[in-house]
């Protein structure tokens, strides 16, 4: 008789949020398990999940909290688990500049950081698909910080 002790199937990532205009997909992975899995989703309104083997790929198709469910076929009484994927649009951006002055017609770099309906900043791999055009007129200066102006919708 042979015996194989299998660990507990993980998701990873846990949580994340994924901007509501991407036009790729977002892979999650199912670590450890049998290798035979259900997964299932709370609104498939939300988004297009497709399941291979260890891989899970999110296409976001409207705005909401999604939850993937991965149960582990193979093994009786295993645990379920969840990842909880924000799917979000810019809820506002920061912009920072170490320049607190340009000339009339002139441009400078400056550093977006957007944020999610939750509160959080979108992680780097979220950016690929963001458009910016951005207006703005309130701004706070400082030689020490630099430019930092707020935006939001």
């Amino acid at each position: 008789m042979n015996i194989e002790v299998v660990k507990n199937v993980e998701v990873e990532p846990k949580t994340k949020s994924v901007y509501i205009g991407a036009s790729t997909e977002f892979k999650l992975t199912i670590k450890e398990g049998s290798g035979h899995f259900s997964v299932s989703i709370n609104d498939p309104d939300l988004a297009q999940v497709t399941h291979k083997d260890r891989e899970i790929f999110v296409l976001a198709k409207k705005q909401g909290q999604l939850q993937i469910t991965v149960e582990d076929l193979l093994v009786p009484g295993a645990e379920i688990k969840t990842a909880s994927i924000l799917i979000s649009d810019i809820e506002r951006i920061f912009l920072w500049s170490p320049h607190t002055l340009i000339e009339q017609g002139n441009s400078m770099s400056l550093s977006v950081t957007a944020i999610d309906s939750d509160n959080n900043e979108f992680e780097l791999d979220q950016y690929t698909d963001m458009k910016f055009e951005i207006e703005t007129e309130t701004t706070a200066m400082n030689k020490e910080m630099g430019l930092r102006t707020e935006a939001t919708k």
